[in-house]
């Protein structure tokens, strides 16, 4: 009896940990963004896709986006990885190595995709809630205190929600350096 008690408690503690609500840093957006790293949420109901999850984001405009999303197990269930002419798209059983992949896959042509989380074409970045009608989708930024980014279209919805960000890369020297400083 004591045995099936503690792993009831045991059971209930873990599962609690999985319904924390995680809460958004205040993120200071920058006018331009050339280069962002965020950890993030991501909500996806895009065609015959569904995905809701924890997702890291590394975009250098204008050559590379990387994206993973991740499984509540921690598993990568969507991938993205583009650099100049590389192109690499996993998900679940489908691979494109083609940038076509994506645009038949969302809509969305990548470059244009990587322009809207760069926020190219907006003016004023301060505003808490920003919509942009493009040629398929819309993009709608709630930059305030929900740090968000949706592409709404036919298809569906696309939403990453930042829970961290920072706007500019540090170097491994840098990096190196701050770690092994004593205070």
């Amino acid at each position: 009896m004591k045995r099936i008690t503690i792993l009831l408690c045991l059971v209930f503690l873990i599962s609690s940990c999985t319904f924390l609500y995680k809460k958004t840093a205040k993120i200071s957006w920058p006018e331009k963004i050339d280069y962002i790293e965020g950890l993030c949420e991501l909500d996806m109901s895009w065609k015959d896709m569904r995905y809701s999850g924890s997702m890291s984001l590394i975009m250098e405009y204008p050559d590379r986006i990387s994206i993973e999303v991740y499984s509540p197990l921690g598993d990568t269930v969507f991938f993205l990885n583009r650099y100049k002419d590389y192109f690499l798209l996993l998900t679940g059983d489908e691979r494109y190595t083609k940038e076509k992949g994506f645009e038949d896959k969302f809509n969305i042509k990548i470059t244009d995709f990587i322009d809207d989380i760069a926020m190219k074409g907006l003016k004023d970045v301060r505003i808490d809630k920003i919509e942009l009608q493009k040629h398929s989708y819309k993009v709608i930024y709630r930059l305030g205190d929900a740090n968000t980014i949706c592409w709404e279209g036919i298809e569906g919805s696309i939403c990453i929600r930042f829970l961290e960000a920072r706007f500019a890369k540090e170097s491994i020297e840098k990096i190196g350096k701050n770690n092994n400083r004593k205070d």
